[in-house]
């Protein structure tokens, strides 16, 4: 893989998801047993975001991971032209979450959800809102792992809203046993 390129590059749109769909399976598609709201595939009524990673411009991955989003009239705030502020930090948190559960496991050398489960759990979440966004369009975010260990990953991710970024975040997510799945009882 190799290192992230322009990571303030925001010319992102739906065709260049359709390339990185076609291409790759998303990261939340590969992960057996999520009901997460945010980027749990198996819950029906979530909001179930894709995370792949970013492609260089001859086709090779990158060590940057996209999502795209697109809003619905129910995710706004007050003014119903704006995202509400709990959607965006959702969508941020659950892409952060699956860019480093799919780090680890490029790092143990195995796909996505094969073996015993690589789970992280947020630890800690600093936004930075730099301007609203709108919901008349789609929402692109753009992670990167900064820092990793077996314990925990460091990430940065930006949001991106009309081409402008208008979030920046910071994520420790804390990895926690397969056993942390598991119902109890």
């Amino acid at each position: 893989m190799q290192k992230n390129v322009d990571s303030t590059h925001s010319e992102l749109n739906q065709t260049d998801f359709s390339v990185l769909s076609a291409r790759q399976q998303s990261f939340q598609r590969q992960i057996k047993g999520n009901h997460c709201y945010g980027c749990g595939s198996e819950n029906p009524d979530g909001l179930n975001i894709q995370s792949y990673w970013a492609l260089s411009i001859n086709g090779e991955l990158l060590e940057e991971s996209l999502c795209h989003f697109e809003p619905e009239p129910h995710h706004s705030a007050a003014p119903t032209h704006f995202l509400n502020g709990g959607i965006i930090a959702t969508v941020i948190d659950c892409h952060c979450i699956c860019t480093a559960m799919a780090y680890a496991y490029q790092r143990a050398g195995r796909p996505i959800g094969q073996g015993e489960g690589l789970w992280f759990a947020t630890g800690a979440l600093s936004l930075k809102y730099h301007r609203p966004v709108g919901m008349d369009s789609t929402i692109i975010l753009k992670a990167h792992v900064i820092d990793f260990s077996e314990s925990k990953a460091e990430l940065e991710c930006q949001l991106f809203s009309n081409s402008k970024m208008a979030v920046s975040a910071k994520l420790t997510a804390v990895r926690v046993p397969d056993e942390w799945m598991r119902t109890p009882g």
